[in-house]
């Protein structure tokens, strides 16, 4: 179905994919792509991929996966000062600077 050829499509199911990957809501992915957030579900449906879970309980699905010491040492990196949110994109930032770093650096070495 969704490899129907459609003239009108304002988006490729890569891009869905994506931004579904990324943890984004469906209407959220419709914004960004120009379209309606019914035609992301169909599309996903398609796929057979299950749309991201966007429900609150996200994070606690996350710390309760953790072990007890894991739990105990994420509660001290957060508090007024940062918020989970905060310390992921953090988390995240420093993650690809770092693997960029390294990527940029290898291929000065190649072309030198």
């Amino acid at each position: 179905m969704s490899d129907a050829y459609r003239a009108n499509r304002k988006c490729t199911d890569e891009e869905i994919i994506r931004l579904n990957c990324v943890g984004l809501s469906l209407t959220t992915i419709a914004r960004k792509l120009d379209c309606h957030p019914t035609t992301i579900t169909l599309r996903l449906k398609a796929l057979k991929i299950n749309p991201a879970d966007t429900r609150r309980t996200f994070m606690e699905d996350v710390f309760n996966a953790m072990a007890k010491p894991q739990q105990d040492w994420l509660i001290n990196q957060l508090g007024p000062h940062i918020s989970v949110k905060d310390y992921v994109q953090n988390l995240l930032v420093k993650d690809y600077l770092a693997r960029n770093q390294t990527t940029n650096l290898n291929q000065g070495t190649q072309h030198a």
